[in-house]
């Protein structure tokens, strides 16, 4: 849930998909839209690069965004609620989860009013062309 911020993919570097990791996904649609991923021992956001593309035939991309400590604890905080009431089973952590509670109200109702990020707030940090596997194999996503 981000403003669309253009990023002009010339002015990054192409990043290799097999030093990224998928931790968990925020958003799918065909294949992730925005996810959390581990890219040098870091935890990064990963956004989909151009969003018109995602019901089309074209190539998706993905651009790797930095995360402040603040940032990063609230994509934390954010996930935990969504396991907790929804499932785990966009997690790639590996980490044990309680059973969801099924009343996904929990974590739709405030997610609806969650305002959007701006990704001016986040410092790029490069792109990648194709899906990184998971973490650890496990729910949605496998390698």
């Amino acid at each position: 849930m981000f403003d669309a911020t253009p990023i002009d993919l010339g002015s990054l570097s192409e990043l290799a998909v097999e030093d990224v990791r998928i931790l968990w996904i925020n958003d799918w649609y065909d294949g992730p839209i925005e996810a959390v991923a581990e890219y040098r021992g870091e935890r990064c956001l990963m956004v989909v690069h151009d969003p018109d593309v995602i019901t089309t035939a074209l190539p998706w991309r993905w651009v790797l965004f930095s995360l402040t400590p603040s940032q990063r604890e609230e994509e934390e905080r954010w996930h935990r609620r969504f396991v907790e009431h929804v499932g785990a089973h966009w997690d790639c952590t590996g980490g044990p989860h309680p059973i969801a509670s099924g009343d996904h109200e929990q974590f739709y109702g405030p997610h609806r009013e969650r305002r959007p990020r701006s990704l001016a707030q986040h410092e790029a940090i490069g792109w990648i062309a194709s899906v990184p596997g998971p973490k650890i194999p496990g729910g949605l996503l496998r390698e």
